[in-house]
């Protein structure tokens, strides 16, 4: 392809756009889209009707984690959710093609390849899982490249300008494509055509700034007016159980302060940002909650190490490549507060206290004695100045004397003339150090009110939190003395699904191979907590699953799948424990992670671990460990506050008080065995009348209240059933 235009070819209808695109592209296509959010929704689903008509078009996607509703599986389901579907995702289009993955029907001209899931949307279907890309985060880009892409499209944001546009929730892959696809265009048809990039201008998405404002030269056709709006997808918030609060508090007592996090989404993100909260301005009740916890010798180790009791001084840094709703709340609770700065000898001496972040003279003197500007200030010095904020924009160096606002110093710039200082520090200095960063993120996804909380930012607020690409946040090649001056302290904290007893970790994938969610960028983290020197890589666990036969451990003797390998093992925490693993032999893993397992299954996992001769016959479990039981745990935080201190949604939900006992009533109920759901049906017959009674605001909201034929007669009998199971009607 030759040079871009000066500006996008302008589209006000999906159609016409990918009319053009065929045109300039031919009928095969390999698209490359952003993960989640940033999917031009429309877009996709005229180019994939478009191939669905016309068996002559090739079209390849390869994209990633492709948001789609819920959709009900029942007549019961569909009166619960219908209307919650309709209120949270109003105009959201849906992407057409996730009903044919679902339903292994997509035509044979067509592939749809994802590298990472909606955590748990395709394990059934076979489709989904044959087409998987098994991809490193940091490796989207080459391997899109690879792939032959020839197309980008991506959802984008108004930009602060005409001549740009916002990447807004998406700058991870597509930053680390843009440098190659302009290398391409430089080079015209020496290394073939760039690919073809087409916007989709979504004016509800929230506007970023610094790295994720792009000219919109970058693009070559641009779909924008009233039918490229809708509301981007909101992922509802997760209600936050009691063992996701103990292990957030557990980890929150490993944050050291000064340091670095990352986090993902999901109640786990919401629990560490509300315990981070209390470590903060509520010591004294984190420190309660700690000690009811009982941490173990192991973990009270690293809780006095990491000084995990004591409140942020310093404050926190985040390092992401998910932006979540919990940075927020962690920067109006004070705790994100550490600011790190692109440059690294700014970054060096504001670590080390020489440098303030306000500007003063003795901000000359700091960087003159770090060799980064001359005593003599030259040319290049001034402009450097300039950048990071010492000096004000309008200041020059004409003549060899320096000049702003019409005033000039009255003699070369020469930092130990006393007249030269006096006449910089009244005129030519500048406020404040600029491009403060409090947290680099990948992309974003979350709760509609975490957008909005995001449009709500004043622009020097939005400034403090740079949209960048993933290979600048999940690896250190490049810019590396930077990045390990900035991560320092860092703790990565992932969640994980089962852990071996030889510290292995699967958090992407079943026992069979089936892909459940991917790995995104789990390595890339638990790769740097072991190349940073004082950083720890944590893997939340909880403790049990619920399974097709009961409750199960989700600590096993060994697992079929791991995304961690066990020479990788760090830390480990479920809601019973910290298993400190890094550079522990075999048997001292085992204990730790036996002594942080459920009751339940202890005694199995110490008889399997002996038999495989990973632990001596003579060990005996602690009897402080026999403790671990949901029920000890609900005392502990029946002993620290109770509901009242530990929200169910700590900021806020989507659902209704009466939608959000309706879908933990009808849930637990789907769980049970058909036995115990028989049992439940019968127990409810002698209290049938008197269960309706109370339940009258429920079977409201399902429109049961009044029900017409044996078939609403017999949901409705089902509703009441399931809310007395659930002992929201009274005693079961």
């Amino acid at each position: 392809m030759s040079a871009q235009s000066t500006s996008p070819e302008r589209f006000t209808t999906a159609e016409a756009c990918i009319e053009w695109l065929i045109a300039r592209a031919g009928k095969t296509l390999r698209v490359g889209a952003p993960l989640g959010l940033g999917k031009p929704a429309t877009l996709l689903n005229a180019l994939y009707q478009r191939a669905k008509a016309d068996p002559e078009i090739k079209l390849t996607l390869i994209t990633a984690l492709s948001l789609d509703p819920p959709k009900a599986g029942s007549e019961l389901e569909a009166r619960l959710m219908d209307p919650i579907v309709a209120r949270i995702f109003e105009d959201y289009p849906g992407l057409d093609y996730m009903a044919d993955v679902k339903a292994n029907t997509v035509p044979d001209n067509i592939t749809i390849s994802e590298f990472f899931f909606q955590p748990g949307a395709l394990l059934g279907s076979s489709y989904a899982q044959r087409h998987y890309r098994s991809v490193n985060y940091t490796h989207a880009a080459r391997d899109l490249m690879d792939a032959g892409v020839n197309v980008l499209m991506q959802m984008i944001a108004p930009g602060t300008s005409a001549d740009t546009v916002s990447l807004s929730c998406n700058t991870d892959v597509t930053l680390d494509l843009m440098p190659v696809i302009e290398a391409m265009r430089q080079a015209g048809n020496e290394t073939g055509d760039a690919p073809l990039v087409l916007g989709q201008l979504n004016t509800r998405l929230p506007t970023m700034t610094r790295s994720a404002l792009v000219s919109r030269e970058r693009i070559d056709g641009l779909f924008e007016g009233p039918a490229a709006d809708f509301k981007p997808f909101g992922a509802p918030a997760a209600p936050v159980p009691t063992a996701d609060y103990a292990i957030a508090a557990r980890v929150t007592a490993l944050l050291a302060d000064g340091g670095t996090l990352q986090i993902g989404i999901g109640s786990l993100s919401d629990a560490i940002a509300w315990c981070a909260d209390l470590r903060q301005n509520d010591n004294a009740a984190f420190a309660r909650v700690i000690d009811r916890l009982e941490p173990g010798s192991a973990e009270r180790a690293l809780i006095e190490r990491y000084d995990g009791y004591q409140p942020f001084s310093d404050g926190l840094y985040g390092s992401t490549e998910m932006l979540v709703d919990a940075y927020l709340h962690l920067y109006r609770a004070g705790v994100i507060k550490r600011a790190v700065y692109d440059d690294l000898a700014v970054q060096r001496l504001v670590a080390r206290g020489a440098l303030s972040s306000a500007v003063t003279i003795d901000s000359l003197d700091a960087l003159c004695d770090a060799g980064a500007i001359h005593e003599h200030l030259s040319e290049a010095d001034v402009a450097y100045l300039r950048r990071i904020g010492v000096f004000r924009e309008d200041v020059r160096l004409i003549d060899g004397l320096l000049t702003a606002d019409g005033v000039e110093t009255p003699t070369n710039p020469d930092l130990s003339d006393s007249a030269s200082r006096q006449c910089m520090n009244h005129y030519m200095l500048g406020v404040r150090l600029s491009g403060a960063t409090l947290v680099h993120g990948g992309f974003f996804l979350g709760p509609t009110a975490f957008y909005d909380r995001l449009k709500a930012l004043a622009p020097d607020e939005r400034e403090l939190f740079h949209m960048t690409s993933v290979g600048q946040i999940n690896q250190l090649y490049g810019d590396e003395p930077l990045k390990r001056a900035q991560r320092v302290k860092a703790r990565f904290v992932n969640t994980a699904i089962k852990v071996s007893l030889d510290g292995a970790v699967a958090a992407d994938g079943l026992d069979d191979g089936r892909v459940l969610s991917g790995v995104g960028g789990q390595y890339n983290f638990v790769a740097q907590a072991h190349e940073l020197a004082d950083a720890r890589s944590i893997l939340c666990i909880r403790a049990t699953r619920s399974g097709p036969d009961g409750r199960e451990s989700n600590i096993v003797t060994r697992y079929g799948y791991n995304t961690i390998p066990r020479h990788l093992r760090d830390i480990v925490v479920t809601e019973y424990g910290v298993a400190d693993l890094r550079g522990a032999n075999d048997e001292a893993i085992a204990i730790a992670l036996i002594e942080i397992a459920d009751a339940e299954f202890q005694d199995a996992l110490r008889e399997a671990a002996v038999k495989a001769g990973k632990l001596s016959a003579s060990y005996t479990i602690p009897e402080r460990a026999r403790r671990n039981t949901p029920a000890w745990l609900a005392g502990v935080f029946d002993a620290c506050g109770g509901a009242g201190s530990w929200p169910r949604y700590p900021y806020g939900s989507d659902f209704t008080p009466t939608e959000d006992t309706l879908i933990t009533a009808l849930k637990r109920f789907a769980g049970r065995s058909k036995p115990q759901l028989a049992g439940v049906l019968v127990k409810g017959l002698a209290t049938h009348a008197r269960d309706r009674r109370a339940a009258v605001d429920y079977l409201e909201r399902m429109e049961l209240a009044r029900p017409a034929g044996a078939k609403e007669r017999l949901l409705a009998r089902v509703v009441t059933a399931a809310l007395r199971d659930a002992g929201h009607l009274g005693a079961s």
